[in-house]
């Protein structure tokens, strides 16, 4: 009885070492693994950071490299993706852009950015309908990003919405109120519906934003002598 009760003793005693041993051999690797995530997770902060002053310099070579290199170490940081795709369509590649976009939103569904660059990518190959849903998505994200409304404005106009696309152009405005080409925007829109009054005055508002405002002030001189 007691050989059978010191084995069986002896057998727990041996099962609780195991189990030490291996929640030892787990915790050491969790504690490695961690490291070496914070060390990947340091390295692409930094490659995305020098990719941004890269691109900030335009130099996009360079700026596209350093963000890939990020993405190599932390495969779904949505942010490089997203800069990674603004410096490819800087450089007129808009397939690898419109693709970079997709996986930065991939990633992070609620990115309003990346929605309204994947618009403006759209645009620029002329798919416009598309472009035009991109930058809704965005801004029902953030209905504060003023240089997606204009986006959206300058679509909508094109497309025959006249009324959507007064109603983003001052939606940009109140949100930015210094934004001269939303005021010259709206500025022309208002003047092809034959209201002159109501368009000088954005005209007016953008010259005095940006006196060396060229277009804007063209359209002010054409639509004044139009009054005479």
């Amino acid at each position: 009885m007691t050989f059978a009760l010191n084995k069986k003793l002896g057998g727990a005693l041996s099962l609780r070492i195991t189990i030490s041993i291996i929640f030892m051999a787990f915790a050491t690797y969790w504690g490695y693994w961690l490291i070496e995530d914070e060390q990947k997770y340091t390295q692409a902060v930094a490659f995305n950071e020098q990719g941004n002053i890269f691109s900030n310099l335009k130099r996009y070579d360079e700026a596209i490299e350093s963000y890939k290199q990020a993405i190599r170490f932390k495969v779904n940081y949505a942010n490089a993706y997203n800069k990674l795709a603004n410096a490819q369509r800087q450089k007129g590649q808009y397939e690898e852009s419109i693709s970079n976009y997709r996986q930065a939103i991939q990633f992070n569904n609620k990115y309003a950015d990346a929605y309204s660059n994947l618009g403006i990518a759209l645009s620029e190959q002329g798919k416009f309908e598309e472009a035009i849903k991109q930058y809704r998505k965005a801004l029902l994200l953030n209905p504060d990003l003023f240089m997606t409304h204009n986006n959206l404005a300058i679509l909508l106009s094109q497309q025959g919405d006249i009324t959507g696309g007064i109603s983003h152009y001052k939606q940009a405005i109140a949100l930015y109120p210094n934004f001269a080409k939303a005021h010259n925007n709206l500025g022309s829109i208002l003047a092809g519906q034959g209201k002159l009054k109501e368009a000088i005055t954005y005209f007016e508002r953008a010259v005095s934003i940006d006196s060396n405002y060229v277009v804007a002030k063209k359209n002010l001189e054409f639509v004044r002598s139009l009054l005479k």
